[in-house]
């Protein structure tokens, strides 16, 4: 099973469908489904600890990977457990992250909390944090500051926008990663004065921000993942069939 809630999670799915193994890749949303299809077995919707426990004994999953985003840190932690309880080999795909990176004007903050009380020394603020954490930061629109929030553009995330008072012209509804250049004109275009961002590491379009705002010298706010302590970590598909061919014991 595949806990495939990233670009890497699915290509990890297609990956070992192709080579002939039995997967069942899980995203959370239907979007996430229509991704995989065609090219991988997949399941849809949110699962707890439970319900991942439930599955795994259902479909006699016998390895999970976990592919999910850095900041999806529930679900990992809910698959720790859900292995544990049913002795299941865990293995987590990583991320490069941005301990590597140094650019000017580069502020790390540990919590969006923190990235809230950094961004609000400034007065147009461009977020590119997703949505999930939107609502954090509309409390400083009621201060008097100038937010840009770029976002999916699906349905759900535009009416959470619209409810926490983000008007039309507030938001940039467009799927990412985004080129140096667009992120360039955007940044420039809108004015920005801080850009605020989470490690999502390269191939969440990280350096192209960094960079776009360098070019521009405007500070980048960035908040560093999570900790979460995993079994077993992986960074290539070379590691994850290594731990395929050691056997699926834990």
């Amino acid at each position: 099973m595949v806990l495939a809630g990233t670009k890497e999670g699915r290509e990890i799915a297609e990956k070992l469908s192709s080579l002939n193994f039995p997967v069942i890749a899980s995203t959370a949303t239907d979007y996430g489904g229509k991704l995989l299809e065609g090219k991988a077995r997949a399941r849809t919707g949110p699962l707890n600890r439970n319900s991942l426990e439930c599955f795994i004994r259902e479909k006699n999953i016998e390895l999970v990977i976990d592919a999910t985003h850095p900041f999806a840190r529930e679900i990992s932690l809910n698959a720790i457990e859900a292995c544990k309880n049913t002795k299941v080999k865990l293995i987590r795909y990583e991320r490069e992250d941005s301990r590597e990176y140094f650019f000017p004007n580069l502020i790390k903050v540990k919590t969006f909390d923190e990235a809230v009380a950094e961004a609000r020394k400034h007065e147009r603020i461009f977020l590119t944090i997703g949505s999930r954490n939107l609502d954090k930061f509309a409390i400083l629109k009621k201060q008097g500051k100038h937010i840009i929030a770029r976002v999916l553009p699906t349905s759900d995330v535009l009416k959470k926008c619209e409810d926490l008072g983000f008007l039309p012209g507030e938001i940039i509804a467009m799927e990412g990663p985004f080129s140096l250049q667009l992120n360039y004109c955007m940044f420039k275009d809108y004015r920005a004065g801080v850009v605020v961002t989470k490690d999502s590491g390269p191939g969440g379009g990280v350096m192209e921000k960094l960079r776009a705002a360098a070019k521009l010298n405007i500070p980048v706010i960035l908040v560093e993942r999570p900790v979460v302590d995993y079994p077993l970590v992986v960074r290539s598909m070379e590691e994850i069939l290594e731990e395929i061919r050691k056997g699926v014991s834990v």
